[in-house]
C-alpha cells in the first residue's frame, strides 16, 4: 500500500474529531482530551492562544470572561499566572506541548487564534516532533 501523501489524513475511514475534547468536561483541558482519547478518538481539535511570555496554550476565546472566571486576555498574562486559572472553575488550562507529549499517537487539528500564537505553536510542534500529525487551520488570514 502506498503511503498517504498527507500523513495527517492517513486513516482510511471517516474521521471523527473530538472538538475541544469530549464535550462533557471543561473544553480544551487535559481532562477533556483524556476523556476523548479514552472514548477512542484518534483525532482532536483545539485552539491555541499564546501567553505574554510565549507559551502556547489550548484556549479558544479572546478573553477569559466566559471560561476563565475573570476578565483579561491570555496574551496579556505570563504563563506563571495563566497556569493558575481554572477553566469553568474546575480544570487548569493546558499547554499545547503537554497535549502533544501526552498522546504522541493522536492527530491534532489546531486553530491558532492570533498571529502571536503562531511562533509558540510552531515551537511546540518541533519540540514534540509533531509536525506530521498536526493540521493547522484557521478562520483568519
Amino acid at each position: 500500500m502506498r503511503a498517504h501523501p498527507w500523513p495527517f489524513l492517513d486513516d482510511p475511514a471517516p474521521i471523527g474529531f473530538a472538538h475541544r475534547g469530549d464535550g462533557l468536561l471543561p473544553e480544551n483541558t487535559m481532562a477533556a482530551f483524556e476523556s476523548a482519547v479514552r472514548l477512542g478518538y484518534r483525532y482532536i481539535e483545539t485552539d491555541v492562544q499564546a501567553t505574554r511570555d510565549g507559551v502556547a496554550v489550548a484556549f479558544h476565546d479572546d478573553t477569559l470572561d466566559r471560561l476563565g472566571g475573570r476578565g483579561g486576555r491570555v496574551r496579556d498574562l505570563p504563563w506563571s499566572e495563566v497556569r493558575r486559572i481554572k477553566i469553568d472553575d474546575r480544570e487548569p488550562m493546558a499547554r499545547l506541548d503537554e497535549i502533544l507529549d501526552t498522546w504522541p499517537y493522536i492527530r491534532v487539528n489546531v486553530d491558532p487564534k492570533s498571529d502571536a500564537a503562531v511562533d509558540p505553536l510552531i515551537e511546540a510542534l518541533h519540540h514534540a516532533d509533531a509536525v506530521e500529525r498536526v493540521c493547522l487551520a484557521s478562520f483568519s488570514d
